[in-house]
C-alpha cells in the first residue's frame, strides 16, 4: 500500500492537526521564535514580538491565546533553569503579591476601562525611559528604601494593566533597570515573576472559554519554535558581558515601549 506524501499531504495533515494552514504555522513558528530568542538574550520579549507577527495572519484573539502556553513554559524554563529562584522571590515578594492581586482586579476594570489608552502613555514613557538610560545611564542603583516602596508600587500599576491588555511588565522592568540588576539576577527575576503571572492569565482563558480543544494545539505547537528561540538566544546571553547585556536590554524595551505606541494608536 502507498502512503500519500508531497507538500500538498504535509499541508492537509498539519491543518487536521492544529486546524491551520502551513502558512499560518510557518508564521506562528517565526513570530513565536524570534521572540523566544530575544526572551534567550535579555528575559523579555516573547508575547510582543510573537503577536507582532501573528496578528498579520490570525485574528488578534487568537494571537493573544497562541501564547498562553509557551509564555508558560518558557518562563518555567528560565525559572527552573536559574540558579536560585529563591532569591529573588524573597526580595520581590511584595511586589509579586501586589502583583497578582492587582491582575485580578484589572481583569475585573476591563469592561469600564480603556486599555489602548494607558498602553500609549505607558508606551511613551517606556521609550522616553529607555532612551535616557541609554544616553545617560544611571551610576547607582536605588537605595533599598526606595526599593521597598517602589517595589509594591510597580507590581500593583503591572498587575492591573495586565489585567487590561495582558502585558504587564513595563513598570517592572523600569523598576529592574533602576535597580541595576545583574543580568543573571535580571533573567532570574522576570522569569519567576512573569511565570507567576501567566498561571492565572492561563486559568482565566482557560475558564472564558478562549483556551479550549481548538485553540490549545497551536499554543503548544508554539512551544517548539519558542524553546529553540530562547535556546539560542540563552547561548548568545552567556557570551555577552553585563554591558553589552544591559545595552542590548534598554534596546529591547526602547523598542516595545515604541511599539506598544504603535499597536495602540494604529
Amino acid at each position: 500500500m502507498l502512503w500519500p506524501s508531497g507538500p500538498a499531504y504535509a499541508g492537509r495533515l498539519l491543518r487536521v492537526t492544529f486546524g491551520y494552514s502551513f502558512e499560518v504555522l510557518t508564521a506562528v513558528s517565526i513570530g513565536v521564535g524570534l521572540g523566544g530568542f530575544s526572551k534567550g538574550v535579555t528575559g523579555i520579549g516573547l508575547p510582543i514580538i510573537a503577536i507582532a507577527v501573528m496578528i498579520h495572519f490570525v485574528d488578534p484573539q487568537t494571537a493573544f491565546v497562541t501564547m498562553v502556553i509557551p509564555n508558560l513554559v518558557t518562563n518555567i524554563w528560565q525559572s527552573a533553569t536559574s540558579h536560585n529562584w529563591k532569591e529573588p522571590f524573597l526580595r520581590f515578594w511584595p511586589m509579586i503579591v501586589c502583583f497578582v492581586i492587582s491582575l485580578f482586579i484589572g481583569a475585573v476594570l476591563l469592561v469600564t476601562l480603556d486599555g489602548s489608552t494607558l498602553l500609549t502613555i505607558l508606551g511613551v514613557f517606556m521609550a522616553a525611559f529607555a532612551a535616557m538610560n541609554l544616553i545617560k545611564p544611571r551610576e547607582h542603583p536605588l537605595s533599598p528604601t526606595v526599593e521597598r516602596w517602589t517595589g509594591p508600587v510597580a507590581g500593583t500599576v503591572g498587575g492591573l494593566l495586565g489585567g487590561l491588555t495582558a502585558i504587564w511588565g513595563p513598570p517592572m522592568l523600569m523598576l529592574f533597570v533602576l535597580l541595576k540588576l545583574d543580568k543573571e539576577t535580571w533573567i532570574q527575576t522576570v522569569g519567576l515573576i512573569w511565570f507567576i503571572g501567566s498561571v492565572p492569565l492561563a486559568l482565566a482563558y482557560w475558564h472564558n472559554g478562549l483556551l479550549n480543544a481548538q485553540t490549545a494545539p497551536l499554543s503548544a505547537f508554539a512551544c517548539i519554535a519558542g524553546m529553540i528561540g530562547i535556546w539560542l538566544g540563552e547561548v548568545i546571553r552567556s557570551k555577552i558581558n553585563q554591558e553589552t547585556f544591559r545595552k542590548l536590554l534598554l534596546v529591547s524595551l526602547l523598542l516595545i515601549g515604541l511599539n506598544l505606541v504603535r499597536g495602540a494608536l494604529f
